[in-house]
Order: C-alpha cells, then sequence, then structure tokens
C-alpha cells in the first residue's frame, strides 16, 4: 500500500510588464517550510539556456506600458574573449555598460560554478551612466557557459554569458609552409586526449588536424608540429579540441612559396646554404639540396629534414632505376617512401631514428644507420626497440632464405621471417644452437614463437616449425624433436625424470637409430621399437650389456613399477631392479 501527502503553499504570480525582456527576474514567497526558498526568501526560477540561475523576461515585442515608472534599462557588454571559442582562466575580458544611474557603484560577481558566484570587481558609473572595467576569468571556474552579473543600485540587474574554455598558447602567432610551432595547452582534464586543429579563415571554413597528444597528470601538453603546404594566407586560429575541455590561441597565416618555406626550414636545422633550386623527385614531390643535407616535401605535404646518414640510407635503398628512367630517383619504388617527421634524438646511446611512410632509418654511434620496416618492425617494437634485449639494428634486412625468408641482425640477436611463421627473434644461446643445426635450412625450421622463459630452474625454450630448443644455465641449448621430444613432453619435460637435455639428438646407431641424454638418463630410438627412456640402474646395466649392440637390443618399453622395485623390456629380454638388485633376464 502507497500514499503520499500534498501540501499547498500558495499562488505567486510575476508581473514582467513593466521590465524589458532579457533581463533577469526573481520572485519572492513566504516559506511556511524550509527548503523552498534561500536564506532571503528568494524562488530562483529555472532557466532552461543555463539551467540555474534567475529567470529571464521573455520577449515583449512593443512598447511598455506608460503607466509603467521610469526605470533604467541599462546595457552591458563583454569585448571579444581573447580566444573565438570564450577565454581561460586567469584571461582578462573588458566589461562595459551603459545607462546606468550616473554616480552609482556597479559590483560584478562570476558563476564559478552553476551554483556558486564570486566577486570580480566594482566600478563606479560615470556621469553619462556608463563604466568600463577589466575583469579576470577567477580561478576554478567551471569550463563552459558561465553567467558574469552586474548588480548597481536604481538599475536592473544585468547578466552577460562568457564561455569558460581550457588554456591554449602557441610559440608564434603567424606563420607558414614549413614554420614548426610548439602549441602548449593548460587546465585540460588529466589524460584526456586532445586533437590539435588550425582552423583557417572562418570557424569551421578549413579545419586542418594537425596531430594528437594527451594531457597530462596535471592537465597541461605540449605538442610540436610543422605546417603543410597549401593553406589559404590570413587570419586562423589554433584549436585544441579533447573529450571534456577545448582551447583557442589566435594564429595567422602567411603565404610562402616552397622556397622561401624550404630554406626557412633548412635554416632552423642549420643545413647551410641551398645548393641548388627547388627541384621534384620522378615521383612527384619537391625537395631542395644544402650543404649539410635536404629539405623534402613528404607525402602528407609537410616539410621534413634530410641529412646525414640517415639520408644516405635512405637514398641507398631506393632501386636503381633502368632504361629510359635511369638516373632517376623514385623514393615510392623502395622499401620506405616519403619520410613523415624530422630526424628524433634522445634515444639510448645517443641514437637517432627517423620515420617514413613503410618504416623508420635508426642510426647509432655504435651501429650506423639501418632500415626498420614491415613485420620485423613490429616485431622489434614488441621486443622493446632499441632498449629491449635486441638493441640497435646492425645490418638492413637481408632476404633470399628458404622459402622466402628474410632476417635482420641486431646487437643482441636477430629477428627472423617467414611466410609461413611470420617474424620472431632469435637470440643467445638458443641461436647459437639454431646455427649449429643449420639455421632454417636444418631440421627445425623456422621459428614460430618467442623465447618463454619461466622454466624450472631458470630454463628457457623457443618452438620451431620442427621441434624446439631448450637452454638451461646448467646445460645449455640443445634440440627437442619429434618422437624423442614426444617421449620427453610424456616423461614431464624438464619437470620429470630426466630434467633438461644435455646434448642434441645423435644418430647412426645400429638399425638407424638415434638416443639424446638428458641430466637424468637418455631417451632411446630406432624404427623398430619407438622411443622409450632410459635411466637409473637400470640404464647401467644396459649400458653394461652394450647398450643397443648387446644381446638385449633396444629397449622396447618404458621403465615400469614391479612388486619391490622397477623392469624395462628389451627387444633381447628385460632388466629387472628389485630391492637394489639388477636381474637381467
Amino acid at each position: 500500500m502507497t500514499g503520499a501527502i500534498t501540501r499547498f503553499y500558495g499562488d505567486w504570480t510575476l508581473d514582467y510588464s513593466c521590465q524589458p525582456s532579457g533581463l533577469a527576474a526573481a520572485a519572492t514567497l513566504t516559506d511556511p517550510d524550509t527548503g523552498l526558498t534561500d536564506a532571503t526568501g528568494l524562488v530562483r526560477l529555472g532557466d532552461p539556456s543555463y539551467l540555474w540561475g534567475p529567470a529571464i523576461v521573455p520577449d515583449y515585442q512593443g512598447a511598455l506600458p506608460a503607466s509603467c515608472p521610469p526605470s533604467p534599462a541599462p546595457a552591458l557588454a563583454l569585448s571579444t574573449p581573447p580566444a573565438p571559442y570564450g577565454a581561460p582562466v586567469g584571461a582578462t575580458v573588458t566589461l562595459s555598460g551603459t545607462g546606468y544611474v550616473p554616480g552609482a557603484s556597479a559590483t560584478f560577481t562570476f558563476d564559478v560554478t552553476p551554483s556558486n558566484s564570486v566577486p570580480i570587481g566594482s566600478a563606479t558609473v560615470r556621469a553619462d551612466g556608463t563604466f568600463t572595467s577589466d575583469i579576470s576569468v577567477p580561478a576554478g571556474a567551471y569550463q563552459g557557459r558561465a553567467r558574469v552579473t552586474v548588480s548597481s543600485p536604481g538599475s536592473l540587474t544585468r547578466t552577460a554569458l562568457l564561455n569558460v574554455t581550457a588554456g591554449l598558447s602557441a610559440s608564434a602567432t603567424s606563420g607558414g609552409f614549413g614554420s614548426t610551432i610548439t602549441v602548449k595547452g593548460w587546465n585540460f582534464q588529466a589524460g584526456e586526449p586532445i586533437s590539435v586543429n588550425l582552423d583557417v579563415v572562418t570557424p569551421w571554413a578549413y579545419g586542418l588536424g594537425l596531430g594528437n597528444v594527451s594531457a597530462r597528470a596535471d592537465g597541461t601538453f605540449t605538442y610540436t608540429t610543422s605546417l603543410p603546404s597549401g593553406l589559404p594566407a590570413g587570419p586562423a586560429r589554433l584549436h585544441a579540441l579533447g573529450r571534456y575541455s577545448q582551447g583557442d590561441a589566435p594564429f595567422t597565416v602567411v603565404q610562402r612559396d616552397d622556397a622561401q618555406a624550404m630554406d626557412a626550414k633548412a635554416a632552423t636545422w642549420g643545413l647551410g646554404a641551398a645548393t641548388g633550386p627547388v627541384s621534384t623527385f620522378s615521383d612527384g614531390w619537391p625537395y631542395r639540396t644544402y650543404e649539410r643535407g635536404a629539405v623534402v616535401t613528404g607525402s602528407s605535404q609537410y616539410l621534413y629534414v634530410s641529412r646525414g646518414a640517415i639520408r644516405s640510407e635512405w637514398l641507398a635503398v631506393i632501386p636503381a632505376q633502368t632504361g629510359a628512367f635511369k638516373g632517376l630517383l623514385f623514393p615510392r619504388s623502395g622499401p620506405l617512401g616519403y619520410p613523415t617527421t624530422d630526424e628524433m634524438s634522445g634515444l639510448k646511446g645517443g641514437g637517432v631514428y627517423q620515420l617514413y611512410d613503410d618504416g623508420a632509418i635508426v642510426w647509432s654511434p655504435a651501429t650506423g644507420a639501418h632500415t626498420s620496416t614491415g613485420a620485423i618492425r613490429s616485431r622489434y617494437a614488441q621486443l622493446g626497440y632499441e632498449n629491449g634485449i635486441l638493441g640497435y639494428p646492425t645490418t638492413d634486412e637481408a632476404g633470399g632464405l628458404k622459402g622466402g625468408g628474410v632476417y635482420q641482425m641486431y646487437q643482441g640477436g636477430a629477428i627472423v621471417w617467414s611466410p609461413a611463421t611470420g617474424a620472431h627473434g632469435s637470440l643467445g644461446g638458443i641461436r647459437s644452437e639454431w646455427g649449429h643445426l643449420g639455421y632454417e635450412n636444418g631440421t627445425i625450421g623456422y621459428p614460430t614463437g618467442e623465447e618463454t622463459g619461466g622454466l624450472w630452474g631458470g630454463g628457457v625454450y623457443q618452438m620451431y616449425q620442427g621441434g624446439a630448443i631448450v637452454w638451461s644455465p646448467a646445460t645449455g641449448a640443445h634440440e627437442s624433436t619429434g618422437a624423442i621430444r614426444t617421449r620427453y613432453a610424456q616423461l614431464g619435460y624438464e619437470t620429470g625424470i630426466l630434467g633438461y637435455p644435455t646434448s642434441d639428438e645423435t644418430a647412426g646407431l645400429k638399425g638407424g637409430g638415434v638416443y639424446q641424454t638428458y641430466q637424468g638418463g637418455a631417451v632411446v630410438w630406432s624404427p623398430a621399437t619407438g622411443a622409450h627412456e632410459s635411466s637409473g640402474p637400470i640404464r647401467a646395466a644396459w649400458q653394461s650389456t652394450g647398450f643397443e649392440n648387446g644381446r638385449l637390443g633396444y629397449p622396447t618399453s618404458d621403465i615400469y613399477s614391479i612388486p619391490n622395485g622397477t623392469a624395462q623390456n628389451f627387444q633381447g629380454g628385460k632388466i629387472s631392479y628389485v630391492n637394489g638388485t639388477i636381474t637381467v633376464s
């Protein structure tokens, strides 16, 4: 059972007839209970355009009735904010009013949140009924539409809306094709993704995405970029748009031709004087050479520096043309394409890299410059680039391997790729063993996975098309393949009775047999008997008979339990171990 109690507090009305439209209005009501009005008895009426705050007198067409008493109808205005979308905390905005009572005091408040207003200043109305005052957006102001309210004795209360934004600044207020600018933002939400754009001419007429960045924990970010070609000259704005915040900074685009833009870029990077005119690669993009490098227009129509060892490597991997195209350069025909960044420094050991359409060139003082592309580069990234176990590349990619495979050498090993297996690292002792077995041309083929650690005693293994290589600090690296590996698995791998392998497989036994030794014994295989363990006292007894060459031949079973001991069957008999005594039968 449910019910409700309705209490009637009374009726009230607001008379708008003598108030000009657009003015703030309020009503009072005697409150029989607490909670309906504030401490002054003021009832705040909802404003759908602002959610909270005083009601606004609706539009009224026509003159006020003649019976209305004279009342000043002041006007209020805010100067153009520092940014088109509004103003950030700390920004100065000019507030001006007209139609106020001369000599009266005008006080200003700011809604830092929809329900919290703070004083931000005051002014004395001039003799002509006007005032002008600079106000600052107060600290803690909520981002979004906020009200600036002016109260003055003898005049109606006026409000004006101001959009509060995050802060944005740029290292330059103007620039053109090739200009490098650094954009800094503050008062964004911690961690929010932000797109940095350049809006040219008028809002939304030409919006160019310059890049993306995330705000730091303190709500700030820094993003450096350069301007592409094709921008219309004139007024613009830098606009940082986040998921929860946005900010703007004024900017002017100036006109530059290719030569001017390239010369400015070259000067920034210290490339020296131009050594030729603006030229064009055979597949379409302009460049200009200088004493210490070149400036190249990338596929994205941005300008990038190309210099030193990285430039030499880039040009070296572009295939030479023949026939009618002999002597021409087609960067798109190479493995990299065009640059997409300038050189980026600060890597381990003084390294530098530069990104391209289809990869990168990585340079270090110890290894020189080498390409990094495709699936091998993706694996290199997963292994930690130069900070990982591989370090820097020491060669370019080399192809021609079995089945179309490719490899690249690094300071700490290699990455090997094939169409059938993908790209995988090849390192240390396991790589040495793989080399001993013939690399991809050997019995185990290409690696099919990365090294996997965490085995008993600090062991590591890596899988291959034909088996595995198993390594431990105590035993080194050894192959594990075929039927012998299958039996090894059934016996519990390294955690079983055999432990780790201590040798590779050894062939050439009687009847085509093969064996492999382990810490705890061996696994012996023959075409006639399959693979079986050989360990402990029974193995020692078998050895005394001449192993497979003796009268017992090969084992035909694993070691199994019998009363008070164990036994193992052979082609020519059985060995039993009961109560510490060996019996060969």
